[in-house]
C-alpha cells in the first residue's frame, strides 16, 4: 500500500491546514509529516494510520494505492529470475 500524496495534499489544502496541523491531526511528528510531504521519505505504518485518522471519512482507495495480488503462477517483475 502506498499513500496517495497528491490526494492527501489536496485534502490538506481543502481543510486549510498547515503541515503542522496535518501532523497533529495524524498524530505524527512535524518532521515525519514534512519529510513525507516533501518527498524525502516514504509513508511507514505510523503515517499510514495517521492519514486514516486525519481523514476518517475519505475512502481508502483514494487515500492509498492498494496493491492487488497477482493471479497464481504469475510473478511481478522484481521477482523474476
Amino acid at each position: 500500500m502506498h499513500a496517495n500524496k497528491e490526494y492527501v495534499q489536496e485534502l490538506i489544502k481543502k481543510h486549510n491546514w498547515s503541515q503542522n496541523k496535518f501532523a497533529r491531526q495524524a498524530g505524527v511528528s512535524k518532521t515525519t509529516a514534512s519529510r513525507w510531504l516533501n518527498g524525502k521519505r516514504g509513508a511507514g505504518r505510523r503515517l499510514i494510520s495517521g492519514i486514516i485518522k486525519a481523514f476518517p471519512n475519505e475512502p481508502l482507495d483514494k487515500l492509498f494505492f492498494l496493491e492487488k495480488p497477482l493471479p497464481n503462477g504469475y510473478k511481478n517483475k522484481a521477482n523474476r529470475g
